[in-house]
C-alpha cells in the first residue's frame, strides 16, 4: 500500500462491523465526512463482512470490540482478508483485553471512552503502519513477547538442531510449505529443502506431518514439566 501521505486523491476505504444498527449508520455518516476516507461497506456479522470485503476492496475494516464475539469477527476476517488492517473500537484498555485483541489480529485499538477524532487519528495511524497505544500497553505487548520467545528458544532447545533447523520445523509445524518457508527466512528453496531432510533424518521420521507431531509432543512434555522419552530427548 501507498504511504497515506502519497494518496491524497485516492481515499482510504474503510468497512465497519458493528452488529448495532445505530453505530453502523453514525459511524458511517460522520467518517464519510472526512474528506480522506470513503466508506464502502458496514456489516452487522463476520458473515456480511466475509461477503463485502472481496467485493468493497476496503483498505481498514473498523470493528466493534464490545460484544462478546468481537475476537471471534476479528480472527475470521484476519484469517479470510490477511492483507487488510484492522482497528477496534470500544476495546477496555487493561492488559489482558489488550493482548486478546492484539493476538486476534487487530492492527490498532481506541478504547470505550475515544471521540471520533481519536479513531480517525488510529485510522490513519494504522495505514502508515504504527501502533499507538498506552506506555503501559506498549510494555505489557513487549514483555509477553520476550517470554513467549524465551518459553519458544526452551521448548525446542532440547532437539538436537541446529538453529536454522529449528526455525525451519516451527514452520513446518505452523503448516508452510517449503517456498513459503523460504520466503520467510530468505534463502533459497533449496536450502529448505537440505534443512527438511536433515530435520526428518535426525527426528528419525518420514514425513513433515510427522515432524511437526514430534515437536508438538515434546513442547508438551517439557510444558507439564516431564522429562521426554529417549528418542524425544535429543540433546
Amino acid at each position: 500500500m501507498q504511504p497515506l501521505a502519497d494518496r491524497d486523491d485516492d481515499p482510504l476505504r474503510l468497512l465497519i462491523v458493528a452488529d448495532v444498527r445505530l453505530y453502523r449508520e453514525g459511524m458511517s455518516a460522520n467518517l464519510s465526512n472526512r474528506p480522506r476516507f470513503e466508506m464502502v461497506g458496514a456489516a452487522s456479522n463476520a458473515d456480511e463482512a466475509l461477503l463485502l470485503i472481496p467485493r468493497t476492496d476496503p483498505d481498514i475494516v473498523i470493528v466493534d470490540m464490545a460484544t462478546r464475539e468481537s475476537l471471534t469477527v476479528v480472527r475470521r476476517i484476519r484469517d479470510h482478508a490477511p492483507d487488510v488492517q484492522i482497528v477496534g473500537f470500544g476495546v477496555e484498555e487493561v492488559e489482558g483485553e489488550i493482548l486478546a485483541c492484539a493476538e486476534a489480529g487487530l492492527a490498532g485499538y481506541v478504547p470505550c471512552d475515544a471521540s471520533l477524532d481519536d479513531l480517525v487519528m488510529r485510522i490513519e495511524s494504522v495505514y502508515r503502519g504504527e501502533l499507538l497505544c498506552a506506555p503501559r500497553m506498549a510494555a505489557a505487548l513487549f514483555r509477553t513477547l520476550e517470554m513467549r520467545h524465551r518459553e519458544d528458544r526452551s521448548h525446542t532447545q532440547g532437539l538436537a538442531l541446529t538453529a536454522r533447523e529449528r526455525d525451519v520445523l516451527r514452520l513446518i509445524d505452523g503448516g508452510l510449505s517449503n517456498k513459503e518457508i523460504a520466503s520467510r527466512l530468505h534463502i533459497e528453496v533449496s536450502t529448505v529443502k537440505n534443512h527438511v531432510h536433515n530435520v526428518l533424518e535426525k527426528l528419525n521420521v518420514t514425513s513433515r506431518m510427522q515432524a511437526a507431531a514430534t515437536l508438538g509432543t515434546h513442547i508438551s512434555v517439557r510444558q507439564r514439566g516431564l522429562t521426554p522419552p529417549a528418542h524425544l530427548d535429543l540433546v
